[in-house]
Parts: structure tokens; sequence; C-alpha cells
């Protein structure tokens, strides 16, 4: 079962473990993709609804800029686009 890596960022690390354990009940492959967005400083935002968003402190990102975070994001989250969308949508009749 994959826990939030990044229990040092606080203040979503209990959102990414809710949004962790849907993934892999939903798709495996993308849960171990998840997991590594969150290792690399991925963070959880909530507003209208929830989005994925990088954190570009040097300390806790492995993102220098946004180019950087959506190269990534292309090639390893778009192919899972929808089932992303799903999941953060869950998320949001299900937190807060």
């Amino acid at each position: 079962m994959l826990v939030d890596p990044r229990s040092d960022l606080k203040y979503d690390s209990m959102d990414w473990a809710k949004l962790l354990k849907k993934a892999e009940k939903i798709n495996k492959s993308l849960a171990i993709i998840l997991h590594g967005f969150r290792c690399a400083g991925c963070r959880l935002h909530h507003g209208r609804r929830w989005v994925l968003r990088p954190d570009f402190d040097p300390v806790s990102s492995e993102w220098t800029s946004q180019a950087s975070f959506e190269t990534d994001r292309n090639k390893w989250l778009n192919p899972y686009r929808f089932e992303v969308l799903k999941l953060l949508n869950g998320l949001g009749r299900e937190i807060r």
C-alpha cells in the first residue's frame, strides 16, 4: 500500500495519502507515477477544484521551473489524464 512519501510537506499530506490509496485501487501504474510526483515535491491545492501543482522550493522540489514540471507532466501524467481528473474530482466529494 502506497503512503505519502513526503509527510514533511504537512499541509496536504493527509490528502495525498487518500489520493494514493484511491489511485492504487484504480490503476497501480498511475499510483506509482503519482507517488513519484509526490516524491519530487508535487502538491495538492484546492480552489474551485482539486489540482496538482509543482512546488519550486529548491529544498523540497525536483522541479526548477514550470516548464520542467510540464515536461514531466506531459510524459508521465497526460497518458492518464482522465483517471487523474476522476481521482481529483473524487477527492472533492470526499475531502473537506
